[in-house]
């Protein structure tokens, strides 16, 4: 596949994430190459991910875990609260 459509990468990266992540690749029946080629596409797909869209999940993957959250019925509902304070 060399070609002028195509270009060849190469890094150096510490062992241990390689290891680790080829572990995880792997078990979901990938390999590097493509899974990075992959993630590469969605990020062009997206345009993620940014620092401030990589945040905004984390910050959704923690409320949704928070068995505490308030939660709302309606976007009535909020603007009530907002109302209130």
């Amino acid at each position: 596949m060399n070609n002028a459509k195509s270009v060849t990468c190469s890094f150096t990266m510490d062992r241990d994430i390689y290891n680790a992540y080829k572990s995880i690749v792997a078990r979901n029946g990938e390999n590097v190459k493509g899974n990075i080629v992959k993630y590469m596409l969605n990020v062009i797909q997206f345009e993620t991910p940014n620092a401030d869209t990589i945040e905004a999940i984390e910050e959704v993957q923690r409320l949704k875990a928070d068995p505490h959250k308030k939660t709302y019925n309606s976007f009535a509902e909020i603007l009530g609260e907002l109302d209130n304070e």
